[in-house]
């Protein structure tokens, strides 16, 4: 599919069917002052935007341990041009649109991270991969946390992805 394909047949149902959202909460194509033009603005104001690429573009991410959903999104964007070319440009698309959640999917691939993160570049944050329709369905309920209106409304990614960056101490061996 091309990109415009790959919106119509997969994207648009996604977010619409599965996820929940509605027409007069999702904006296409939306201009920016930069000139750029975001594909998905989700909330109004904007909470999140999602870069659709062609299918074609297969991202090519590093072997993680198998369950893994949360990665370094810098390992990522290192190891694949085209996927680090995608996450620029919704990173731009967020600052310029003040979103905070990004996502870029080309079908069967979808990351989902923060593109505002205080005090830090956001290519230091972690990331959610959806790698492949299986995983998507059968991570199904963690999909609908960080990508629903309501998961993204609460802003659940920033702060489930805000413990793997500062995980919590655990209790005392003596408690």
């Amino acid at each position: 599919w091309n990109e415009a394909q790959n919106r119509f047949q997969f994207v648009d149902r996604l977010l619409l069917e599965c996820l929940g959202w509605e027409h007069p909460i999702v904006e296409v194509e939306r201009r920016d002052d930069s000139g750029g033009r975001a594909d998905y603005i989700l909330g109004s104001p904007a909470k999140g935007v999602v870069e659709a690429k062609r299918e074609a573009v297969a991202f090519n991410f590093p072997a993680a341990p198998k369950g893994a959903k949360v990665r370094k999104l810098q390992t990522l964007v290192n190891a694949d041009t085209a996927f680090r070319d995608a996450v620029m440009q919704v990173i731009q698309y967020c600052a310029m649109h003040g979103a905070q959640l990004a996502a870029v999917c080309n079908g069967p691939q979808l990351v989902v991270f923060q593109a505002i993160i205080p005090g830090h570049s956001p290519l230091v944050g972690e990331c959610y991969v959806f790698d492949g329709f299986e995983e998507m369905v059968s991570q199904f309920p963690l999909l609908w946390n960080i990508l629903s209106p309501e998961g993204v409304a609460e802003n659940r990614a920033y702060r489930d992805l805000s413990l793997h960056r500062n995980p919590r101490l655990p209790q005392k061996a003596s408690t």
